[in-house]
């Protein structure tokens, strides 16, 4: 591995896959891009991250399936450890189970080997740039992920309260009375009240206390609201 002393102005790249015919490619591949480097290649994972966490490059092309240490456990245990280092999947799977652990695991990039050839290169240049990139071939599944997230989000206890008593939620949070709630809404205190007991049996709440930490944790108020 290249000292820390002599890097050069170019992104920095390390590649890890167990097929030599995959880095020979993929190095061939990125020889012709003039800021971008291949600084480091391997089959094994956990060399890998030994040369990511001695290089601390940009980038690293990580296979997802590698004997012994795989690239979506590589790629947690860089997360974990909070390397700068950003990290593009290449995998022969667009099953919706390895997108999702691909995701959870940090990846901001997930190739298909298939479309290798003809994404990689803007693939990496998105990233670098701080943007996500998925082979096109996986936006189905991606899309169908958003659909279930959708979905989880209408069974939300705070998505089943009426507009009405959000409202008053957000009130009640910001340490607001009722007479100052109804006053505020051009509503009577007892309505108000009704408001405000509905909210607390729906979410299973049982103090102006435990609505206040309700608020926080869903973004609805900060810190500096109290």
């Amino acid at each position: 591995m290249a000292s820390k002393e002599s890097r050069s102005a170019k992104n920095r790249i390390i590649l890890a896959d167990d097929h030599t015919i995959v880095r020979q490619g993929v190095e061939t591949l990125l020889k012709s891009e003039r800021d971008l480097e291949i600084i480091y290649k391997t089959s094994n994972g956990h060399k890998a991250l030994e040369a990511i966490r001695a290089e601390e490059p940009e980038l690293a092309v990580i296979d997802i399936s590698m004997p012994r240490l795989n690239g979506l456990e590589a790629t947690r245990r860089l997360k974990k450890s909070g390397s700068p280092t950003r990290v593009i999947l290449l995998s022969m799977y667009k099953d919706e189970e390895y997108v999702r652990r691909a995701i959870t695991a940090g990846a901001w990039g997930y190739i298909l080997k298939e479309d290798a050839i003809d994404q990689l290169v803007r693939a990496i240049e998105s990233v670098l740039d701080g943007k996500y990139y998925f082979s096109p071939s996986v936006l189905n599944v991606l899309v169908e992920m958003v659909k279930e997230g959708l979905e989880d989000l209408d069974r939300d206890d705070y998505e089943q309260l009426t507009s009405r008593e959000r409202e008053v939620l957000q009130l009640v949070a910001e340490g607001n009375s009722n007479k100052e709630i109804a006053e505020m809404l051009s509503r009577s205190v007892e309505t108000v009240r009704t408001h405000r007991a509905n909210v607390m049996e729906k979410l299973d709440l049982h103090s102006a206390e435990e609505l206040r930490d309700f608020a926080l944790s869903k973004a609805i108020i900060k810190e500096d609201d109290i």
